[in-house]
């Protein structure tokens, strides 16, 4: 999977006075390949930046960094060992230092540089640093901006020559001198030096790059292949700062970076705004949660508070009652012991109910036709008020429902005429 930000392809250009070439580098199954080149003469060109859009429009495809490369006139090379600094205090010291290393200081400088770990000492570093002034830089740039063609920056090809690496000939963009040991010796003229130069540069490059030069000069693509070894080992992008040369109006906009990043934020803004939501949603359904809670429980507290009330109720009615009625207790039982007395032996009395103003009997005999009034007629205090008789189901008892009153007290119409109590049966 692709990370973020990470580069996997991308166009390096080299120029020189006599001609532009280019090539364009993709990442494929782990390793980079060399997937295009192109090339195109300067000499006698009317108007360079049609041939800068024709090269641009042939090497196609590697849009994730553009990188210029070539000699600027009037610009100087060279290579210092220095303290190690932070990047921005680093470009202030090589500002004060080149009047030291330059016989004639550029005017307006512009200064780029690559540190590199220095073997002697920890606190040192090698600086391989490239300056220009900056109206030569402009008049470089002219062709690309007459062309409307950008690049994220412009890069010296010496500058990305490490350490230990074998002698570097640039005739195309510096005749005349090499880069050994990282000091610039003009060129003796013998071919034989740079050829096996070339051939050592044709084994490092071919373990770092797949690529098919048949009809180049490996030469003419040297600078294209040393740039792009550089953006490859990472050290163009861990020190892009300090290569910063070209101006921000000449860099490209990448609307699928922006796209990306839009993207991102539009993603983490849907993820705050719905961690917001739910968090809200959340704390609402545990509130709600606890008020219910709250409300069952108050509920239940409630029902348990009528029921005790209730039953503290009916206990208070019944102790008032049994409070009222303790005087008489003693005539309810000579009563009940009474009619007990009075009951023939096929009578049972299965409910007795009393009260001050009357007796509910419930009686169950076998005796369909048993006469109440007859034998509770020795009764001095009750009296017969209504008696009902049914039969039970299935069965052969009949049960007998009988309402004494007190004997002082007469009611209905039998009562008045002096009769007994009447009999009903159903």
């Amino acid at each position: 999977m692709r990370k973020f930000g990470e580069i996997t392809n991308f166009t390096v250009v080299s120029f020189s006075p006599a001609a532009i070439c280019g090539g364009v580098f993709e990442l494929r199954a782990g390793s980079w390949h060399l997937t295009a080149t192109a090339r195109k003469k300067l000499a006698g060109a009317k108007d360079e930046s049609v041939l800068w859009r024709e090269l641009f429009k042939e090497l196609r495809g590697g849009s994730d960094l553009i990188v210029l490369t070539g000699t600027i006139p009037g610009g100087v090379f060279f290579c210092l060992d220095t303290v190690a600094l932070p990047p921005r205090e680093q470009r202030d010291a090589l500002m004060m230092e080149l009047p030291r290393q330059l016989l004639t200081p550029p005017n307006d400088p512009l200064t780029q540089f690559l540190p590199m770990p220095s073997p002697d000492s920890a606190e040192m570093e090698s600086l391989n640093v490239h300056t220009v002034e900056r109206k030569a830089l402009g008049t470089i740039l002219t062709p690309l901006r007459r062309g409307r063609l950008h690049a994220d920056e412009l890069v010296h090809p010496l500058l990305m020559v490490k350490p230990g690496d074998p002698a570097v000939f640039l005739p195309e963009i510096d005749p005349g001198f090499c880069l050994r040991d990282r000091r610039l010796h003009r060129t003796s003229g013998d071919d034989a030096e740079q050829l096996d130069a070339e051939a050592q540069w044709r084994d490092i490059m071919g373990k770092v790059f797949s690529f098919d030069l048949s009809g180049w000069n490996f030469t003419e693509l040297f600078p294209v292949l040393l740039v792009a070894r550089g953006i490859v080992s990472g050290d163009f992008r861990r020190h892009r700062s300090e290569l910063q040369l070209l101006p921000k109006e000449v860099h490209p906009v990448r609307f699928r970076g922006q796209l990306r990043i839009t993207a991102l934020l539009l993603a983490a803004l849907v993820a705050v705004v719905g961690w917001r939501l739910f968090s809200a949603r959340w704390k609402d359904f545990r509130e709600y949660r606890k008020v219910v809670a709250e409300t069952g429980a108050l509920k239940s507290k409630t029902a348990q508070m009528k029921s005790a009330i209730s039953r503290s109720s009916k206990e208070q009615k019944e102790m008032s009652k049994a409070l009222k009625d303790g005087a008489n207790s003693h005539e309810v039982l000579n009563d009940l012991a009474a009619i007990s007395a009075l009951m023939p032996p096929n009578v049972m009395l299965s409910d007795f109910r009393w009260s001050e103003n009357e007796i509910s009997l419930t009686l169950q005999s076998e005796n369909e036709n048993l006469d109440l009034s007859v034998v509770f007629a020795p009764l001095r205090r009750w009296r017969i008020a209504d008696v009902q008789h049914r039969n039970a189901r299935q069965s052969a008892i009949t049960i007998i429902n009988a309402k004494l009153v007190p004997a002082a007290t007469p009611t209905g119409k039998n009562a008045k005429n002096g009769k007994g109590a009447r009999n009903k049966k159903r």
